[in-house]
């Protein structure tokens, strides 16, 4: 089979993707100390978001945007269940 060179979007995606990865890692462990963090790091990740749009920088956008809507996944952030208050 010959060997196929990666095109430069496709690089791009497949950095955006372990970059994001990483930020999920390091997310999730601050997560067992602290549960609620990561809707902290949401609200900021929504801030910079904007920041990025704003100055047309697209691609970190993207990571900022898949990187948010990882840290409102119930499997990869579970929250505890709270009983009657």
């Amino acid at each position: 089979m010959p060997e196929t060179f990666a095109t430069r979007a496709e690089m791009r995606e497949e950095t955006a993707e372990a970059v994001c990865e990483i930020a999920i890692c390091i997310a999730q462990a601050i997560h067992e100390i602290d549960p609620q963090a990561h809707r902290r790091m949401n609200f900021n990740a929504g801030k910079a978001y904007n920041r990025l749009i704003a100055g047309q920088r697209t691609l970190a956008a993207d990571i900022l945007y898949r990187f948010g809507r990882a840290l409102m996944d119930t499997d990869l952030f579970p929250e505890e269940e709270r009983g009657p208050e």
